[in-house]
């Protein structure tokens, strides 16, 4: 009865009006807004909310400039939280939890033989889940402030395509241009995909048998 409800209500319309959104969050100002906006990214991403449809909410409300600049410190800030949260918190709970899964076991294996590359190799090309492994890279030897820089860097590519094809596309709907631009994207990211997956996976046979730096204390 609820959502029926909502349906019928002026929500959905201001829900589904880009405008009338556009127009609340002018009524509010703008850098109330736009904190509102990141601390709820941040608190999504540590519930391990997929990141990338907040990310199109901001091109859509924000346009592409801030859009991208606040999703890049939303996300960065995000990365940072649940990093610290799983070294210096939750890291006794996290490896046995976490520890022998195959998951965990091959980003500290990638980062205990390739260091930094895997970091940035991960952080550009989607291998494994983007929130999970800000709690996994937690759990290795690499540095705070090191990731976080490189996070951060390896965020700004992704996080500018999503920001301006959403704020292209709410400004002049779906034309032959835009449309181009999305499909163009989407192959590129396919192809960078299934080709980063086949390098991961020969060079990871390689210190398949290597141990891992990190124990699991049970």
């Amino acid at each position: 009865m609820l959502v029926v409800g909502l349906g019928c209500t002026p929500l959905r319309a201001l829900c589904t009006d880009l405008t009338a959104l556009r127009q609340l969050l002018g009524t509010q100002g703008f850098l109330y807004s736009a904190v509102g906006y990141v601390l709820l990214f941040v608190v999504a991403s540590l519930l391990l909310f997929p990141g990338s449809a907040l990310v199109i909410a901001a091109g859509l409300l924000f346009g592409p400039v801030w859009g991208t600049l606040l999703s890049l410190l939303a996300a960065t800030l995000a990365s940072a939280c649940a990093f610290l949260l799983a070294r210096h918190l939750g890291r006794g709970w996290l490896l046995v939890r976490f520890g022998d899964r195959p998951l965990f076991q091959r980003i500290v294996r990638g980062i205990d033989t390739y260091g930094v590359d895997f970091l940035i190799f991960t952080r550009l090309v989607p291998l494994f889940p983007y929130n999970i492994q800000n709690y996994a890279y937690g759990l290795t030897a690499i540095g705070f402030w090191r990731y976080t820089l490189i996070s951060a860097l390896t965020l700004l590519p992704g996080t500018w395509v999503y920001s301006y094809l959403a704020a292209t596309l709410a400004e002049q709907g779906i034309t032959w241009r835009v449309s181009g631009e999305l499909l163009l994207c989407g192959l590129l990211l396919f192809a960078l995909t299934q080709a980063a997956r086949r390098v991961y996976r020969r060079c990871l046979t390689v210190g398949q048998d290597q141990p891992s730096s990190v124990e699991v204390k049970r």
